[in-house]
């Protein structure tokens, strides 16, 4: 009777495993194995993006308070907070209110009462949205990654001189 049993669990599973073969579901170690290869999500743009071919030019720095970055557009104005600065760019992030990211033509970042700079010209490298992990949250934050041009004496003095009072570490 026991070995009847066993036959008939064993014939359900060998049936079990053939539906979820034919029916092309994976389980198991069997789901990581297959991806999709039209995947352009953001740990395929990463691991793309870093993929050690090409080092930056400059050392990245955290913040250590929270630095806000002003971006100008021709129909307005965005306040984001600085995530990471270095000579040569800074990344920063804020809440979406467009859908569509605008396009900004002037650059501030206020850190103190005595540090402001304003006016400093730079190239958008990327935008990406950040994933939001808290459940249930309708924010949105948009992430920059901004590249200075043609910095002047007196930006780059000021910037040297933010990296050494406002940031940490690297990023």
């Amino acid at each position: 009777m026991i070995q009847g049993q066993s036959i008939q669990r064993a014939d359900m599973l060998n049936s079990y495993n053939e539906n979820i073969i034919n029916s092309g579901r994976r389980s198991g170690k069997e789901r990581r194995v297959l991806s999709d290869s039209n995947y352009r999500g953001p740990e395929k743009r990463r691991a793309k993006r870093r993929s050690g071919t090409v080092s930056r030019r400059h050392y990245r720095y955290r913040v250590k308070d929270h630095i806000y970055v002003n971006l100008r557009s021709e129909t307005g104005e965005e306040v984001g907070q600085l995530l990471d600065i270095s000579k040569g760019g800074l990344s920063l992030q804020f809440l979406v209110t467009d859908e569509k990211p605008n396009t900004y033509t002037e650059l501030g970042i206020l850190a103190s009462m005595d540090l402001a700079m304003e006016r400093i010209p730079f190239r958008t490298v990327s935008v990406e949205e950040v994933e939001n992990n808290v459940p249930l949250s309708v924010t949105r934050l948009r992430r920059y990654s901004l590249e200075f041009k043609n910095l002047t004496p007196a930006q780059k003095a000021k910037l040297d001189f933010f990296i050494k009072n406002y940031t940490y570490g690297n990023a």
